[in-house]
């Protein structure tokens, strides 16, 4: 059963997920031309099952990112791990060579009969080994042959399977770009169907291939670009995350809550020397894809644990990290405490059983997920949720400006409780949206956090 069959008959996803804006026609997202509408609870479960092929380069840390990224493999539906190249890594250039992978997915398999403890929609190890393909490593934005990773990226995006498809390039683009040059080649007649299907997420622009074949000949083709944003959980995140939130990264967080005593994949992560993060400048492309509650998936603009994106001036279908506050790195590291800590529930998921390990609260709003409200009327807000494991919730509604076309200040009364309420401002203008947030978070070891979002537009 695939993880959209299981979707379909779970009537809890009702509540929990967004509607989707229509322009899917059962595949993908086209958010250049968009509005918001309803969408059936089949949209909805196609919206959630993004079908993912990671492709990466294999640079310390992308290994890093592929630590994380297998401990949530439950979440997807994922059709291919392929080994690519870059401008920093290719084959016989700083190359981790070919069997990394696959060295991993073994120290996962000792961990395997426990995760499916946890949750029953972890792939095995056998499952995972047969999705790993090597694609276009011979040279730096090598595109000039098939490969089989390259061959595996077409058959996925040809065929007929519900659910879009992220292409997320840890590494450079030129498998992927291979890939899409062999469907204009070769079945022209395609091509409206993949770029409403396929979704490419992109770290950093690791080769020429992008904007010297992918952009100009996939002109609809939609493209999330983590630029700069991937930077806050890169190399030099010490420089960019605030202070306050180092607790999260420092040597003492990572042996306690990752390296130690969390099975040998865990064991494996290659932190710094004295225990610090190193760097996981690759994970924004997945943590993008976790559903959380916070709708990020329905419009890149609405920001999420995978970053906050705004359309290119010259690019209709291209999307670059957004400035929060002036700043990159915000719209990243403003969920550091969330992901990290989900990580380490993960991690303890590998030694733990269910009963003594964490598993985050499951969130509803007892109302529309999008509200129409005239200015100077009040704004009730409701939300209830429940947890797993029992633990106490504690519940905080927060106005999330930076997404909001409505750039005033509201006054969220009750905010701590689960029903909440405010008036929406009498300068705000017909059409403008407040986007609010409402934040569970349980009490257990370590506390996890889920979201509902509201969108209320003035009418």
């Amino acid at each position: 059963m695939t993880k959209f069959s299981r979707c379909v008959n779970r009537s809890i996803l009702t509540a929990l997920m967004i509607v989707f804006a229509v322009g899917l026609c059962g595949c993908g997202a086209n958010w250049a031309s968009q509005n918001q509408a309803g969408g059936t609870e089949r949209d909805r479960c196609l919206l959630l099952n993004s079908r993912i092929i990671a492709t990466t380069d294999g640079e310390i840390d992308d290994r890093c990112s592929m630590v994380r990224f297998l401990l949530y493999t439950n979440e997807w539906d994922i059709e291919a791990i392929v080994i690519s190249s870059s401008e920093f890594h290719w084959k016989g250039h700083d190359w981790a060579g070919v069997k990394w992978i696959d060295e991993d997915i073994n120290l996962y398999a000792k961990s395997y009969e426990n995760l499916k403890k946890h949750d029953p929609d972890f792939p095995s190890p056998e499952e995972l080994k047969k999705l790993v393909y090597v694609g276009n490593i011979d040279n730096v934005g090598e595109m000039k042959k098939d490969t089989p990773g390259s061959d595996r990226i077409v058959e996925v995006l040809l065929d007929d399977k519900p659910g879009p498809v992220y292409l997320q390039a840890w590494g450079g683009t030129n498998t992927i770009a291979r890939a899409l040059w062999k469907i204009q080649h070769e079945y022209s007649e395609q091509m409206d169907k993949v770029s409403d299907k396929a979704v490419i997420y992109i770290i950093l622009d690791q080769d020429e291939t992008f904007r010297r074949y992918i952009q100009p000949n996939w002109p609809k083709l939609q493209v999330l670009g983590s630029f700069r944003q991937f930077e806050t959980v890169a190399y030099d995140w010490e420089e960019v995350i605030p202070q306050a939130q180092h607790q999260y990264y420092d040597a003492d967080w990572m042996k306690s809550n990752i390296l130690s005593r969390h099975g040998p994949l865990c064991a494996s992560y290659e932190a710094e020397d004295d225990g610090r993060f190193r760097s996981e400048g690759d994970t924004p492309a997945f943590l993008h894809q976790i559903d959380v509650g916070l709708r990020s998936l329905e419009h890149p603009a609405y920001g999420g644990w995978g970053g906050r994106f705004v359309k290119e001036k010259k690019a209709k279908n291209v999307w670059r990290g957004a400035k929060d506050d002036g700043s990159y790195s915000k719209p990243l590291w403003r969920w550091s405490e969330a992901f990290q800590n989900d990580w380490a529930a993960r991690a303890d998921w590998c030694v733990k059983d269910y009963e003594h390990a964490n598993h985050p609260p499951v969130v509803k709003l007892t109302h529309a997920p999008d509200l129409k409200v005239k200015p100077g009327r009040t704004v009730k807000l409701s939300a209830r949720a429940k947890d797993p494991d029992g633990d106490k919730l504690s519940y905080k509604w927060w106005q999330y400006r930076e997404p909001s076309s409505y750039k005033g200040e509201v006054n969220i009364q009750d905010a701590k409780k689960p029903q909440a309420f405010f008036e929406l401002p009498e300068d705000a203008e017909p059409g403008q949206t407040v986007h609010v947030i409402c934040e569970i978070t349980d009490d257990g070891d370590p506390p996890l956090i889920r979201y509902a979002r509201v969108i209320v537009e003035c009418e």
